[in-house]
């Protein structure tokens, strides 16, 4: 963390210098332009009263120049502090995840919740203060549905591809440079959220072209040059030129109904498309060493079809189309040379030879901008440890501590190996059971997706994550808490009968019912989960369920204390082998002032 830490902080400082100089040479040169301005006025003034009007035509021509040539500076060095500023943004969001004001960004994927998920909404995945807004750093939509699906591990895990995405983000987090540049690239020509489903779609169309609509173009792009010459040789008159032009436009028109949704689609679309061609030339140039991004990175290129290249013609053809809506000049230069009708030829020439590999190389893009946010965890966490991932169904680890709480985790010691099939964790209220069992399911979240873990050590076995931590009333469907318990806990089941390798985290289970009704369906369910299968912690205030370690060698204990000190309560939030002997309710209601009769 030291070492993100300054290099944050010292890229912060140095293009934070860089800023401030080329904010001052910006402020020089606008004060330049208008100084031009005002010479060019007082000298013309002076020339006019002097009646020397040719001098004043060549002298308004020269500081027209000058004036153009300072202003296309200006915009040079605005861009370069756009650059400078975009990059210092990216690093003091870099010391935001450090010191946890991460919790502060807007973007926190709460949309994402979903409640009928088996951990989603218990593991602080998505929403306020989660892993989400902690790590994501994408560019494009793409990416960021990419990096949702992978912490909501839609997809089948697989060894040997955990294994891979390990080696990948290790090595893209010490790419740091060259992620940074990546972010920067694709935060400077961000457009709109239009997503790019037509424009994978229009790849996937055939056919190119009328030729006939070729020929009719050139014809009247014959007809438009040759009438401007008899005009200006005075052959014709100017009012049949403007007919002509007439004439164009409704010709224009008609030649390109048929592919106006085309050109409105490019039009939308036309800088996102400069975007990412720049990132998918950043993935090409760039050299990987682990497996998983060398074949991500291969499906850029396709016998003779390059990526890169084709992108970039892509995004310089585009560069020819305005809309003619609102751009006089592109309306002019349409008219007169049938722009509309040879860009579409030449991008319908350009779908014919890749149209196919627009899907592919979006999501190659898609995926590079998912593990780079993924990437942060590894660059910023360099004590942290990537996880072994076993062939049988057991998590163990050393000095475990919550992902998302930084330098203040609390750290523990825990095993469920072997024989070992359910821990019972008991203790006190406040005293650190849910989020120890948070503890393990978010760090068993960021071992599937191939990141390093908050451990010294932590080996686990691939499992399907079930949690019952935090239920909630459905007013609309009429669900109280408990019953929302008994549907979760119901789904858990089911997943067990299935055969899945199920890791479950259960939270003061049955807690809205009777102590009798409690213990009875904890002991029936453990049972089951044992019968099924499934392996995983279930923390209790019931502390007679703790006798089923004596009867069930499946079963371990485990337990959080509290101490006193000057009247006061405290916890340290150590985990400790054997059942809870202390209970903290009554002397928690003696400290609020309730009197106990």
């Amino acid at each position: 963390m030291i070492k993100a830490k300054d290099f944050y902080e010292n890229n912060v400082e140095k293009n934070s210098k860089k800023s401030n100089v080329l904010l001052k040479k910006i402020n020089i040169i606008s004060w330049s332009r208008l100084i031009i301005v005002i010479a060019m006025m007082l000298i013309d003034y002076l020339l006019y009263k002097a009646d020397k009007y040719t001098s004043l035509i060549f002298n308004s021509l020269f500081f027209i120049s000058i004036f153009i040539g300072v202003a296309l500076y200006h915009n040079i060095k605005l861009e370069d502090k756009k650059r400078i500023d975009v990059m210092i943004d990216i690093n003091q969001k870099g010391l935001k995840r450090l010191s946890g004001e991460f919790r502060k960004s807007e973007d926190n994927g709460n949309e994402y919740l979903d409640y009928n998920h088996p951990f989603i909404s218990d593991l602080n995945i998505f929403g306020q203060n989660s892993i989400f807004q902690w790590i994501n750093s994408t560019v494009s939509i793409g990416g960021r549905e990419k990096l949702v699906d992978l912490l909501s591990l839609k997809e089948n895990l697989n060894k040997n591809e955990i294994l891979e995405k390990q080696c990948a983000i290790k090595e893209l987090g010490e790419k740091v440079e060259w992620r940074q540049k990546f972010i920067l690239e694709g935060s400077l020509k961000k457009s709109s959220d239009r997503k790019l489903e037509e424009l994978i779609e229009w790849g996937k169309k055939k056919g190119s072209m009328n030729f006939i609509t070729i020929i009719i173009s050139c014809i009247f792009i014959f007809i438009n040059f040759s009438s401007i010459f008899l005009a200006v040789v005075n052959i014709l008159p100017v009012s049949f030129l403007l007919l002509v032009f007439m004439i164009d436009f409704i010709v224009i028109k008609f030649l390109t109904k048929d592919i106006n949704t085309d050109i409105e689609l490019f039009n939308n679309i036309k800088n996102n498309i400069k975007e990412y061609s720049e990132l998918l030339a950043l993935i090409q140039d760039e050299e990987f060493n682990s497996n998983y991004l060398k074949k991500l990175k291969n499906n850029l290129s396709n016998n003779d079809i390059s990526c890169k290249i084709e992108m970039k013609k892509i995004s310089n053809l585009l560069d020819w189309i305005g809309d003619s809506s609102y751009n006089a000049f592109y309306l002019i230069l349409n008219i007169l040379i049938f722009s509309d009708v040879f860009i579409m030829r030449n991008l319908a020439l350009w779908r014919e030879r890749n149209g196919d590999n627009i899907d592919t190389w979006l999501k190659v893009m898609n995926e590079f901008d998912a593990l780079n946010s993924i990437a942060n965890i590894s660059f910023d966490n360099c004590d942290w440890t990537c996880p072994s991932i076993l062939d049988s169904n057991e998590i163990y680890g050393n000095e475990i501590g919550h992902p998302l709480l930084g330098d203040i985790a609390v750290k523990n010691t825990f095993s469920l190996k072997d024989q070992q099939k359910v821990a019972l964790i008991t203790g006190s209220n406040m005293s650190g059971k849910s989020t120890f069992l948070r503890t393990l399911g978010s760090n068993l979240v960021l071992s599937y997706i191939g990141a390093p873990v908050n451990a010294q050590n932590f080996s686990c076995g691939i499992m399907s994550i079930y949690t019952c931590i935090t239920t909630k009333d459905n007013l609309e469907e009429s669900i109280s808490s408990f019953y929302a318990e008994i549907l979760r806990i119901k789904t858990l089941i089911e997943a067990c009968k299935r055969g899945e390798k199920v890791f479950f985290l259960l939270d003061e289970i049955f807690k809205g019912t009777n102590s009798k009704d409690r213990h009875t369906g904890a002991i029936v369910l453990i049972n089951q989960l044992i019968k099924y299968g499934g392996i995983g912690l279930v923390s209790t205030h019931d502390l007679e369920l703790c006798d089923l370690e004596n009867q069930d060698k499946k079963i371990i204990n485990y337990n959080f204390r509290e101490f006193y000190k000057n009247n006061k309560i405290h916890f340290d939030y150590k985990l400790r082998k054997g059942k809870s002997e202390t209970q903290n309710a009554i002397h928690l209601m003696k400290l609020a002032g309730i009197e106990l009769i």
